[in-house]
């Protein structure tokens, strides 16, 4: 077990399965632009680059030009539709109670505005000292940047430190900052997508973090 003074947490398929919700804006914005709708599995393909990407990867290449116009409608209508089917993963509340004598923040790609809507909406916001979205600081996941402002912030070394996410930009960030690296296989990648990335640790469900972090 590792001795930790400061979690970060990813948002969307570490702590809130947030795809539906993700998914059916995606498809609003498509619709907009007489696309056909995608599956919720081929929309969180595109997940975890920030919304910019997001809604690039979502277009089709004819329609590059529109991305900024996709984002716009996309903020939009999921600003609206954030909290209709998300919700956190099991064992989310327990883990943090668990922890909550830690340092907690949340570190997401998602614009901070949504970021902190989501997290207030499922009353998890006043658990976190820090919470960042990919707007906040010039740049966002895979750069340490962010990690490096809350290590900062909170006066918390990076080997006291561990990042824990379901992509492999949390993995890279985390490893680019020196801290510890936690992935989740339970949220939207899988352990083939994760493993290449070598976290030091690879979880199937939050609660076994207990069994890690001390």
């Amino acid at each position: 077990m590792q001795e930790v003074e400061l979690l970060i947490f990813d948002l969307d398929g570490t702590l809130v399965d947030t795809r539906q919700d993700i998914a059916n804006s995606v498809n609003h914005v498509l619709s907009q632009f007489g696309l056909p709708p995608k599956s919720m599995q081929d929309v969180i393909k595109n997940v975890g680059d920030g919304v910019h990407k997001l809604l690039a990867r979502s277009l089709a290449s004819e329609l590059m030009d529109e991305t900024e116009k996709a984002v716009s409608l996309f903020k939009a209508h999921y600003g609206n539709h954030l909290l209709d089917f998300s919700r956190c993963y099991p064992g989310v509340e327990e883990v943090l109670s668990h922890f909550e004598n830690k340092k907690l923040a949340i570190i997401s790609n998602k614009p901070e505005a949504l970021t902190l809507e989501v997290a207030q909406g499922l009353k998890l916001a006043s658990r976190f000292s820090h919470i960042l979205g990919g707007d906040s600081l010039p740049t966002l996941k895979p750069s340490p940047e962010p990690l490096n402002h809350v290590m900062l912030a909170t006066g918390t070394a990076p080997g006291k430190t561990i990042m824990i996410g379901d992509s492999p930009s949390d993995i890279l960030a985390g490893r680019k900052a020196g801290t510890l690296t936690c992935a989740v296989t339970y949220g939207f990648r899988t352990n083939k997508q994760l493993a290449p990335t070598e976290p030091d640790y690879i979880i199937s469900a939050i609660s076994e973090l207990r069994q890690i972090v001390i």
